[in-house]
């Protein structure tokens, strides 16, 4: 869950993190994805509405929505609905979507819960996995309003965050998307802050850091700085600022913590 695009699997997903700090950087999918807060707070980014959740409180990230959290320190619990689940929710929505992504009446969530928790204790039988799921979608839809959806930034931003993430070891700028995009890379600054509430450069940095990483975990024996220099990092000062400013430590640490 620490890359920009997580890898969708073909069955339910159950991820639970514990203990140590989680963050989920702004992405998209086909999926639905949908995120119980356990015990503690979790910052959350949908499409530019934002909501820090409290424990007892639900977040859906429709398909196709951007989305991000953060949680400290305390447990999450996670589960991605591909889309071959999502036939029926989808003709049951049409082309409407849920007009907020938040759900805190307690006892939605204790039904949600209780049925993502049989993600977490058995394997499934497909079956019994189609039932749950249509059960969970059918719980959301009940409790959220449905919307025209309309918004041109959102599938703008899709696109970028798509071109992004295939040129993000490439020479780019906001100069360089306002070019490509025919926006002028003013509006494109004022996108990034109302989806990410932070900057073109930061979200840039933290992707190449994730790609960093990434590249580090699958070769090992890698070189360090070469490796930065290939993500598109071009001084190794400001790749280890960027690092430490993200992490806290230095990437040759955080590397060995990874071991």
């Amino acid at each position: 869950m620490n890359s920009y695009y997580e890898s969708v699997r073909e069955s339910i997903g159950y991820v639970e993190f514990q203990n140590s700090p989680t963050r989920c950087e702004p992405h998209w999918h086909q999926a639905v994805e949908i995120l119980c807060a356990l015990d503690d707070e979790v910052y959350t980014l949908v499409n530019s509405k934002e909501k820090i959740l409290q424990p007892g409180e639900i977040c859906v990230a429709d398909c196709y929505d951007v989305h991000s959290f953060y949680s400290s320190e305390r447990p999450v619990m996670i589960i991605i609905i591909p889309s071959e689940f999502l036939n029926d929710y989808i003709k049951m929505k049409g082309k409407k979507h849920l007009a907020t992504p938040y759900i805190t009446d307690p006892e939605t969530y204790r039904k949600i819960y209780s049925f993502m928790r049989e993600f977490q204790s058995q394997e499934l039988p497909l079956i019994l996995q189609r039932g749950y799921v249509n059960v969970i979608l059918g719980l959301i839809l009940e409790s959220c309003d449905l919307e025209e959806f309309a918004d041109a930034d959102v599938s703008l931003m899709k696109n970028i965050l798509n071109f992004l993430e295939e040129n993000y070891h490439e020479d780019v700028d906001l100069d360089y998307l306002a070019q490509k995009f025919g926006y002028s890379k003013y509006y494109f600054s004022r996108m990034f802050n109302k989806f990410f509430k932070f900057s073109f450069n930061e979200y840039l940095s933290r992707l190449r850091i994730h790609r960093f990483i990434a590249r580090m975990q699958a070769d090992k024996n890698a070189d360090i700085i070469g490796t930065a220099f290939d993500c598109g990092f071009r001084s190794w000062q400001t790749f280890y600022r960027c690092f430490k400013n993200y992490y806290g430590v230095s990437p040759k640490k955080y590397l060995t913590n990874l071991s």
